[in-house]
């Protein structure tokens, strides 16, 4: 099950935190300890909940940031449009774990995040994540969003990640039976 709670506690905290001005390009940190349902049968943190836990360190920036406010006021709903992890080492349940995020890049349709977990000092996983920010008609233009934000965005994108974005725009979708 999604972790409703965690997203509760997660926006209700928020009311009470200022909006942060932060620099978009700064790597951005929560912790959190995996309980009984992030779990799978070995017990470690199923594969899948690590992109759960991702989805929540994003959602942490947008509280941060006032961008999950503007999300809510023009309709738009946070999307993801592709991702590539991989995975190094166990993650434990009941230790504090940390989710880094960093944002690597920015485009005419996405944002582009690198996200790490690490527990006691090692890297468990990390993924880069394409997503976006699906209004009616289209998506929402990320330089714009930013800008209305208060921030001063400019297209960008780390070498690595526009030859992986190259590479998933021209794999091949597979036809319907």
């Amino acid at each position: 099950m999604y972790p409703y709670f965690r997203l509760f506690r997660m926006a209700f905290m928020s009311l009470f935190r200022k909006k942060e001005k932060l620099d978009l390009r700064a790597e951005f940190q929560m912790t959190y300890r995996p309980l009984i349902g992030d779990l799978d049968v070995y017990p470690e943190v199923n594969n899948g909940r690590h992109f759960v836990l991702f989805d929540l360190a994003r959602y942490h920036l947008a509280f941060r940031i006032g961008l999950f406010s503007y999300v809510r006021k023009h309709r738009l709903a946070f999307v993801v449009g592709g991702s590539s992890i991989r995975y190094r080492k166990r993650l434990a349940p009941f230790r504090k774990a940390l989710v880094r995020t960093k944002l690597v890049g920015l485009d005419d349709k996405f944002f582009y995040f690198q996200q790490t977990t690490e527990q006691s000092g090692r890297v468990c996983s990390s993924a880069l994540i394409r997503a976006g920010l699906r209004k009616k008609g289209g998506t929402a233009v990320p330089i714009e969003v930013m800008t209305a934000l208060g921030f001063e965005a400019e297209t960008y994108i780390e070498p690595w990640v526009e030859e992986w974005a190259s590479w998933d725009d021209q794999r091949p979708w597979p036809e319907p039976l």
